[in-house]
């Protein structure tokens, strides 16, 4: 009929119409208006607003809604949120991405407040476990993330009791701090160390298998499985740019193809090691950088390989431990991983090529070591080095005024204060000195711009716990240490975004909402400035944005 001639050519014209608007959109440069939203920019010129727009990625305005509606076209896609707080895409000042993805291809023996392992038998039982289930097999069995600090017995365990467990088959122990870690005689032959040189099976610091060299033999599909694993907790966490702390050249090539492939969305800032030839500086993009070179020089405090100034407070088992640092004994103050003139010859090789430099300092002795050989190098705050100085633990008032000296900036792991504040105050460095671990209250009063991180795996891939942390500075056992170093939810949410993408050399992009940024920002499910320092931890991601496009959405 007529009608239905006529019916026909209606839905054939609206159908052509509605494929050209969808391949005029899909050709169109993205042009998306977020208003209605409660919006901390980071930005000081304009600390607030209540809309964003942005084009092809690129921020183009920021402000209220009826200013920023103005841009609205016919082809721009908006969007109300309904009074949702907003915040810049968070940034991830030191971790080891994608280490987090490893708690997959591990056995799991981490203790509270991570984990369920509560004793020394309690552990042994896991790896028995993974014994069994896989009986027969040469391939390494590796535990991961146990702390001595959280068992009741307060020992690590021993290689003696890794052998009644397997004789044969390597199995290893990964300490929490990644700086140790106890063999079985099989995994000490495999890794060609002697008995007779580590009765106790305990390695530290450079006698320690690296993780990559534990996971080695795993399969590449369990690896890939590890590394989406990974991608998708920072991305949950609101992480739009991620760090690896400490990148050798294989997996910087892995990070830097997953990022031009497209599989890590995430801006990728890496920190090769010393002495590893890093990727060029030409292959750099929007999402990939090659940062600061990593230079450790100390262990961790709470596995007593930290470079302390005066022995540790309270060690257990301290005259009869063996140590492979050489230094055992209720004496014991840890040890440099390098000598002063090894130090002043790397910094200055880096330094006089414009090269910036991140330092791993726990101890307050490895600090002062850092301090002297900058100094001596001829680092000053005269130009724009931003010279890290990653974890400054221990670091004491007068390094930190020292630091501001010599234009040197401190990442502090605030999560130490929480997960080992209690085992600093009983053993590490007593109850005094325990007051002012990550002294952020010194950095601020000095005017440094620090940073917080997580050091993931050593600690979960959480801001807002981290945020809690800094706040609150109050111990898993409930011990409040340093009231003076407390920060509020927008000084320790500036040390997560602007302020870390400052020492990343990044702030010009990211870090801050403003016109001419990339649109990397954070829908979060409450309004973080206004909840009580005990509630921040509670807080979650509901939308995490990269160069304008949702990456991540839901529930974490």
């Amino acid at each position: 009929s007529v009608f239905n001639h006529k019916t026909r050519a209606v839905v054939v014209v609206m159908l052509l119409v509605a494929a050209t608007v969808w391949a005029v959109r899909a050709l169109w440069p993205d042009h998306q208006i977020w208003y209605n939203a409660h919006i901390i920019t980071m930005d000081e010129s304009q600390p607030a607003a209540s809309a964003i727009a942005w084009r092809r990625g690129i921020i183009t305005h920021v402000g209220e809604d009826a200013d920023v509606l103005l841009e609205k076209r016919w082809y721009t896609r908006v969007s109300d949120l309904q009074g949702r707080t907003i915040i810049p895409g968070l940034i991830d000042a030191h971790s080891h991405f994608p280490s987090s993805g490893i708690a997959g291809i591990t056995v799991d023996i981490s203790s509270p407040p991570l984990g369920t392992v509560n004793t020394l038998p309690d552990l042994y039982s896991r790896l028995q476990d993974a014994v069994e289930s896989d009986e027969g097999s040469d391939k390494w069995i590796i535990g991961f993330n146990y702390d001595q600090a959280s068992l009741s017995e307060g020992q690590h365990p021993t290689r003696a009791a890794l052998d009644e467990l397997s004789p044969d088959r390597p199995i290893y122990s990964y300490h929490s701090s990644g700086h140790m870690g106890v063999a079985n005689s099989a995994a000490l032959q495999s890794l060609g160390l002697s008995v007779d040189d580590y009765p106790d099976g305990l390695l530290q610091e450079k006698a320690a298998p690296s993780l990559a060299s534990l996971v080695a033999d795993i399969g590449w599909r369990r690896k890939w499985d590890s590394l989406l694993w990974s991608r998708d907790d920072y991305l949950a966490a609101g992480l739009t740019t991620v760090n690896n702390g400490a990148t050798s050249r294989s997996l910087s090539l892995v990070l830097y193809l997953g990022s031009r492939l497209g599989v890590l969305p995430m801006r990728i800032v890496t920190n090769p090691y010393a002495g590893t030839k890093a990727l060029s500086s030409r292959l750099n993009t929007k999402r990939f950088r090659s940062g600061a070179i990593k230079i450790i020089v100390d262990g961790s405090p709470q596995g007593f390989t930290a470079f302390m100034s005066v022995p540790f407070f309270n060690r257990p088992g301290a005259s009869q431990a063996h140590s492979s640092l050489g230094s055992s004994g209720d004496n014991n103050r840890g040890d440099a991983l390098l000598s002063f003139v090894q130090l002043l010859e790397k910094i200055t090789h880096y330094h006089d090529q414009g090269v910036q430099l991140a330092l791993h300092g726990n101890g307050d002795a490895a600090i002062q070591l850092i301090l002297d050989a900058l100094q001596s190098a001829g680092v000053s705050a005269d130009t724009d080095h931003r010279t890290l100085i990653i974890h400054s633990q221990t670091a004491r008032q007068d390094q930190i005024q020292r630091m501001k000296m010599l234009g040197a900036v401190p990442s502090f792991f605030a999560s130490h204060v929480y997960y080992w504040g209690d085992w600093h105050a009983n053993h590490v460095v007593g109850p005094e000195r325990a007051q002012h671990l990550s002294p952020t209250g010194w950095a601020k009063a000095a005017g440094l711009r620090f940073s917080l991180h997580s050091d993931a795996p050593v600690t979960p891939v959480d801001p807002f716990a981290i945020l809690q942390y800094a706040a609150e500075r109050r111990s898993y056992g409930g011990r409040v240490l340093g009231v003076e170093h407390r920060l509020s939810a927008m000084e320790a949410l500036k040390a997560i975004t602007i302020d870390a993408a400052w020492q990343h050399f990044v702030d010009d992009t990211v870090g801050s909402l403003e016109v001419g940024k990339f649109a990397d920002l954070v829908v979060i499910s409450d309004d973080l400035l206004s909840l009580d320092e005990d509630k921040l931890s509670t807080v979650h991601v509901l939308t995490t944005v990269i160069n304008g496009k949702v990456e991540y959405s839901g529930d974490r």
